[in-house]
């Protein structure tokens, strides 16, 4: 069974919201049944058969949802386990203020949201579809693909939905599409899907308690200020019944008087506090700014740094394109096996003078090219040249291992009494 996940953000009334579900492989034939529209006879009421036609798919590869998984999965590693989530899905609902729009800028959106989705999960490489329905209730996208990760540590790509499609990623995904959208097409998405700036959660938490703090210091300083309405008055009429004594050193009041500059000058007390309280809460306030402000300032770093990435990437991919137009022209293409794929790769970064990490990797790395050599995959001329130089760093490695050996430290040890015989023998005779 699929899992789903809901993330989602309602604006006055204006739902926009994606739908994100993850699918063993044995589920994804009946999957691309329904997003390919394969058969007429939907289990689905909403569908409109005769709107069938106003569908388009904004991945343009080869063949079907289906078969482009399978194609992909031949190129990258995955447990072989049923229940790996070898496929995900984004169901992205068109804005309830798009849907007066016509249908050109209708799929100018789809088109950018397409476009956010494939370089958020990995390019195109990793796409299986991206459906556009316009036969239900409501336009919607069903974007498909492989949540496909790089193994640092094994050096290739594995299939990985538990590390792609983490809390994180639920969490930023609408504030980032939201932000790439309105800079894309300012046009056609001024309003958004976030009702005004937007902060992290717990920063909206911390910013509510302080307002919430002072709505309450508020309500008791009005309340406050009832008691001594007018004080000016108070004290001009405190003033107009005091009674001097005779060295002017002393008044007497009337009883009413008194208590009227006792609730006063008792009034004052609170409102000091509180005024202090309301001034701690205001530094705060304005410390929170100022680290929100270098938090947006890092962010926005970030985007530019991710931007500039983006563009070498999309360059790379372009030169892909050349590379595989290229060799098609010579009636090749781009398909291997996970042993060509993987000596390919190793030679790329042996040409660009990486070395193995440990003896392990040589050994293991040494073995592919030998596969390599043996099927005729790969030019003997360019394996040869680097499995000279895998040889020469695991002996180097054995060597280093053999020195620190027990036989190692043994002849160590036999070659410095060698050494110290000689010397021993000058200090004998000298000081005969």
């Amino acid at each position: 069974m699929p899992e789903s996940c809901y993330t989602g953000l309602t604006k006055r009334g204006d739902s926009h919201m994606a739908n994100l579900q993850k699918f063993a492989k044995g589920n994804v034939k009946g999957l691309s049944i329904h997003l390919d529209r394969k058969t007429t006879n939907h289990s689905n009421k909403e569908i409109d058969v005769t709107k069938s036609h106003l569908n388009y798919d904004l991945c343009t590869k080869d063949g079907d949802t289906n078969s482009r998984l399978n194609e992909r999965l031949n190129q990258v590693h995955c447990l072989n386990r049923k229940d790996v989530k070898v496929c995900a899905t984004w169901v992205v609902t068109l804005p309830e203020s798009l849907k007066q729009k016509s249908a050109d800028e209708q799929r100018i959106f789809f088109e950018k949201t397409y476009d956010f989705l494939t370089d958020r999960y990995g390019g195109e490489q990793n796409v299986l579809s991206a459906n556009v329905h316009n036969d239900e209730t409501t336009p919607h996208m069903h974007f498909a693909f492989v949540p496909v990760v790089w193994d640092e540590k094994k050096q290739y790509e594995k299939v990985s939905a538990k590390e792609i499609l983490n809390r994180k990623e639920l969490q930023t995904f609408h504030q980032d599409l939201d932000r790439f959208l309105k800079r894309e097409i300012p046009a056609i998405y001024q309003e958004g899907i976030l009702n005004g700036q937007t902060v992290d959660v717990a920063n909206v938490k911390e910013l509510k308690q302080f307002g919430d703090e002072i709505k309450r210091e508020k309500q008791k300083m009005v309340k406050d200020l009832r008691v001594f309405k007018e004080p000016q008055k108070v004290l001009d009429k405190v003033e107009q019944s005091i009674k001097r004594g005779t060295f002017r050193d002393t008044v007497t009041l009337p009883t009413k008087d008194y208590e009227r500059l006792r609730k006063l000058s008792l009034s004052v007390m609170p409102m000091k506090e509180r005024i202090e309280k309301l001034e701690k809460i205001s530094d705060s306030l304005f410390v929170e700014t100022k680290t929100l402000n270098r938090e947006n300032q890092s962010l926005l770093e970030t985007n530019k740094e991710l931007s500039e990435t983006a563009e070498k990437l999309r360059h790379a991919e372009s030169q892909l394109l050349i590379a595989r137009s290229l060799l098609k022209d010579h009636g090749q293409d781009l398909t291997m096996d996970y042993s060509e794929r993987m000596g390919r790769l190793i030679i790329d970064s042996l040409e660009q003078g990486l070395s193995p990490t440990s003896l392990a990797d040589a050994q293991e790395s040494y073995s592919i090219l030998e596969e390599n050599k043996k099927a005729g995959t790969i030019p003997e001329h360019r394996l040869e040249r680097f499995l000279e130089r895998l040889k020469a760093f695991i002996e180097e490695f054995l060597g280093r291992e053999d020195k620190f050996s027990l036989n190692g430290l043994k002849e160590r040890k036999k070659g410095l009494d060698r050494e110290e015989t000689p010397k021993r023998n000058r200090d004998r005779g000298m000081s005969r």
